[in-house]
């Protein structure tokens, strides 16, 4: 039987009223049939059934067994209508792989149909996998899709700079056949930034500007990089030009008040104002601009459009935050820490205990910091172990380390396996219970292995309480292939190589480590080793120049007893 498409078929039966009656007499046992065949155009009997179940399925919210019916059938049939409805039923579930597979059946079986293939590239550029995705988009883009070439600008930034040079290289034959093409000259210059060629972006955009002189998305891109490159009052002239040209352009606007903020504070403050108030419709401008003005350091002007944006929306409870980053700024407080409080949802509210802790920084401060917590984990007991871990930080900063390793050990008696606690605990209990410490570290270990920080700690602390050396290297040299340039991991690479005996080695991650963080800590390190490798002079002038900056360290008098210069 010939037919007009499979899926259409069905769901015209369906929808025509198909009723399944129940039988009133037992059915006879079929004869065993030969396995369907499937001819292209035509309906079998198992076509019929499947396709016939996957709606039955869909109508009960029974997705995954009509996802299932339909991919079959799609695999089977190489029906364009059956691939294509098992690509919508894939999208609606987020099922990329499913997608990708049926819309790929679909462009097989309707190859003059672009659109199985703008919806597997959009996949695969969504999900970062921009090689696969590139020939796909040069099938696309032999067909002057313009839809294909600002999707690749929307990912731009996202891209390898070396896959950034073959999308450009790909769009430069294009172009060189339209030049003309604003959105491929646009997108190219994306690609070019992305490169870190700021010179060909410019010039690809000044070649666009000739084109349509002041056209908003050429001229805003051009100024970005002016913007960057300190030219701005070049960029001013820009903008200004291109708005004469485009009166009340959003984002020339937005641009122009971005750098009247670095050249003309006041005259920034009044353009924003009369934004906010030209398009006080839109409330995701108002709080760009109002964290804009934060930025800036123009504190009433942002108070007032956050406080504008509270009144329109009091359920935002972030805009308190910046409400109290403000009043911390000016030293209101007690407002601050009253906006911080009604921090209640949201991503920031961990960040707003923070903040409160910190303004309540002397000791007698304590009852109303314990109170502070206690009432985060009553009113969100998801937040217990965050805000333990706040308070028990608090409390060693303000010599209260016992307190502290008790509230810890409270808490770990009901999360026993909670690596961060575990993590703390040892950090504060070292100078306590050195064992105790390392069995943390330990335990710690073995619940995330793969926990970079937790190998350089203890991959330190091997060196300093045991003899341990070549598994502790063992471990920092993990922890250093995870994270190369952490001046901490660097430090301790270079104590563990100065105990083995390595000290030239040690000097280079040492000297590494002070160049990006030149704490005492590490300071005493690198004096101890540069005198152990015979650089006794360089290691006398650094104790000398630290000991001015750190009079009290005890790290740099424990270095200047080592190399006996006390």
């Amino acid at each position: 039987m010939t037919h007009r498409g499979l899926a259409t078929l069905v769901a015209s039966i369906l929808l025509g009223g198909c009723a399944l009656q129940p039988q009133t007499e037992p059915t006879p046992t079929p004869a065993v049939e030969p396995s369907p065949v499937y001819v292209p155009g035509e309906l079998n009997r198992e076509s019929v059934y499947e396709l016939l179940a996957a709606e039955i399925a869909g109508q009960q919210h029974q997705f995954d067994q009509t996802l299932s019916f339909y991919m079959n059938q799609a695999e089977r049939s190489h029906d364009p209508q059956v691939a294509e409805r098992a690509t919508r039923i894939a999208q609606f579930m987020r099922d990329s792989e499913a997608v990708l597979t049926a819309a790929k059946i679909w462009a097989d079986a309707d190859p003059g149909n672009p659109e199985p293939l703008h919806i597997m590239s959009g996949i695969l550029l969504q999900e970062g996998r921009f090689d696969e995705a590139m020939p796909l988009v040069e099938q696309l883009l032999r067909d002057d899709s313009a839809e294909e070439v600002l999707l690749i600008g929307s990912k731009s930034s996202e891209l390898p700079p070396e896959t950034a040079r073959l999308y450009d290289q790909l769009l430069a034959r294009i172009s060189a056949e339209q030049p003309k093409r604003l959105d491929l000259i646009l997108t190219r210059a994306l690609l070019k930034r992305r490169q870190g060629d700021d010179a060909g972006a410019l010039a690809l955009l000044d070649a666009g500007l000739k084109v349509e002189p002041g056209q908003p998305d050429l001229t805003v891109q051009k100024v970005e990089i002016l913007r960057d490159q300190k030219h701005t009052r070049r960029a001013l002239k820009i903008v200004d030009a291109a708005l004469a040209q485009n009166p009340g352009h959003k984002q020339l606007s937005v641009q122009r008040a971005q750098l009247l903020l670095a050249s003309n504070p006041k005259a920034a403050v009044r353009q924003i104002e009369r934004l906010a108030k030209r398009y006080g419709d839109d409330p995701q401008l108002q709080y760009y601009l109002a964290l804009l003005l934060l930025d800036h350091k123009q504190y009433d002007a942002s108070r007032n459009l956050l406080n504008g944006l509270l009144q329109t929306n009091p359920r935002n409870t972030t805009l308190h935050l910046y409400l109290g980053i403000i009043d911390e700024t000016q030293g209101r407080t007690e407002s601050a820490i009253a906006h911080y409080q009604a921090v209640t949802s949201g991503p920031n509210r961990q960040q707003a205990y923070a903040r409160t802790l910190n303004l309540l920084a002397a000791p007698t401060d304590r009852p109303r910091v314990e109170a502070i917590i206690a009432e985060g984990i009553d009113a969100d007991p998801r937040l217990a172990t965050p805000l333990t871990l706040m308070l028990a930080d608090w409390l060693n900063q303000h010599d209260a380390t016992q307190d502290a390793i008790a509230l810890l050990n409270e808490r770990l008696n009901s999360e026993p396996d909670n690596v961060d606690l575990l993590y703390t605990r040892a950090l504060m209990i070292e100078p306590l219970d050195s064992a105790q410490m390392l069995a943390d570290l330990e335990r710690a270990l073995a619940l995330d292995p793969e926990n970079g920080m937790i190998k350089n700690a203890l991959g330190y602390s091997l060196t300093l309480y045991t003899d341990q050396l070549q598994r502790a290297h063992t471990l920092i040299s993990q922890a250093l292939e995870q994270y190369p340039d952490d001046a901490a991991i660097l430090d301790s690479m270079g104590w563990v190589l100065h105990r083995l005996g390595r000290h030239e080695e040690a000097l280079t991650f040492l000297r590494r480590a002070y160049a990006a963080f030149s704490d005492p800590e590490v300071a005493g390190h690198l004096i101890q080793v540069l005198w152990a490798a015979g650089h006794q002079k360089e290691a006398q002038t650094l104790l000398q120049s630290s000991l001015q900056q750190a009079p009290d360290s005890a790290e740099l008098r424990e270095a200047a007893a080592a190399i006996g210069a006390q």
